[in-house]
This record gives structure tokens, C-alpha cells and sequence, in this order.
């Protein structure tokens, strides 16, 4: 018998609702909007962070995964002292002073790397945006427009 490759796992209807909105996400200027987002994909982070708490080496039982995955989005969505609640309902009281300050401070780290990393990239780009502005105004100056015609034999302070 011969696999029938037209066959969907979708219907038909349902392929026809979600085309639009496929279209819409997959068009060139929707991407161009996040082209400086980087590459990682927000659902690899989310599960780094869970992975963190409950690594897959280890056993745990389902009410553990389940309350480290509700620490988990909690951390990922709104930094790590949004857990402190958590931890007061927990332990039946509040938080100490070490938990808050500990919590604060790996949410300012955080935002300093992410900022640090952020800055870096800026960077790096301006300075390879930098690079190609001058090679163009290099080859502006010796009245060459396009790269193919451009004879490298001699250029001035090149070699």
C-alpha cells in the first residue's frame, strides 16, 4: 500500500481558520520586527529554569514538578522575588530578611547581565556597521561602486 503524503493531521476547517494568522506571523515584515531578539527560543529558557529546579537526573514526584513548575513561571515571568509569596505560604509565615535580599539581588543580576549582553551586541554591531561604512568610503574615493570591479593591486596604505 502507498502513503497517501496528502493527507493532513488537521482538518481541513481548522487548517483554513489558523492559514491567516500563519501567514501573518510568517511574513517578512512581522520578522523584521524581531530580528534583534536574539535567537533563543522563549519555551528553551522557560525550560532551563524548571530543568534548574527539578533536574530530569533526579526523581521527583508529580507535586514537586508541579509546584517547581508554578516557581518556575513565576521566576521566568516576573523575576525571582515574585516567589517570596510562595515561600511564605509554605513555611506558614513570613520571609526572612536573607531570603528578600538574596531574592532582589539575583533579580538585579539578572537584568545587569541581560542589559551587559544586551549593550555588547549594540556593539558589536555598530562597530561591523562601522567597518562597512568606511570600506564603502574607501572604494567611493577611488571611484569604484560595486565590489567586482574593484582591482586590488594597488590601494593606497593597503598593503
Amino acid at each position: 500500500e502507498e502513503y497517501d503524503h496528502n493527507k493532513h493531521s488537521l482538518s481541513l476547517g481548522i487548517m483554513k481558520a489558523i492559514r491567516p494568522v500563519f501567514d501573518e506571523l510568517a511574513h517578512p515584515d512581522t520578522l523584521k520586527k524581531v530580528i534583534n531578539g536574539g535567537s533563543q527560543n522563549s519555551n528553551e529558557s522557560f525550560h532551563a529554569v524548571l530543568w534548574n529546579l527539578a533536574p530530569k537526573t533526579r526523581y521527583a514526584t508529580g507535586v514537586v514538578i508541579d509546584l517547581c513548575a508554578a516557581i518556575a513561571v513565576l521566576s521566568f515571568n516576573d523575576g525571582d522575588q515574585s516567589i517570596l509569596p510562595v515561600i511564605a505560604e509554605l513555611t506558614g509565615g513570613g520571609c526572612g530578611f536573607c531570603t528578600k535580599v538574596v531574592l532582589k539581588r539575583l533579580d538585579e543580576r539578572r537584568v545587569y547581565y541581560e542589559h551587559k549582553q544586551k549593550r555588547t551586541k549594540q556593539e558589536k554591531t555598530k562597530l561591523t556597521k562601522e567597518t562597512l561604512d568606511s570600506e564603502q568610503g574607501d572604494r567611493m574615493s577611488l571611484g569604484v561602486n560595486d565590489d567586482s570591479s574593484l582591482d586590488d593591486s594597488y590601494i593606497p596604505g593597503a598593503y
